[in-house]
């Protein structure tokens, strides 16, 4: 199964897309571990980098 990542601005506009972990990483400035584990139990969390982004997990 291909997931895939979508951030979407705090005005639901597509802020980027990234087509796998490693990628939304370098996006964020965030460890792989770290997404990995807020993403174990949620298709979807929020996250402040300077501004607030909306992380949603799609497969």
């Amino acid at each position: 199964m291909e997931e895939f990542f979508v951030i979407y601005g705090i005005n639901d506009n597509i802020v980027a897309l990234c087509e796998n972990l490693i990628e939304l990483s370098l996006f964020v400035n965030r460890p792989v571990r770290e997404l990995r584990y807020r993403f174990k139990k949620k298709n979807t969390f929020q996250i402040q980098i300077p501004k607030i982004l909306n992380i949603y997990k799609y497969r």
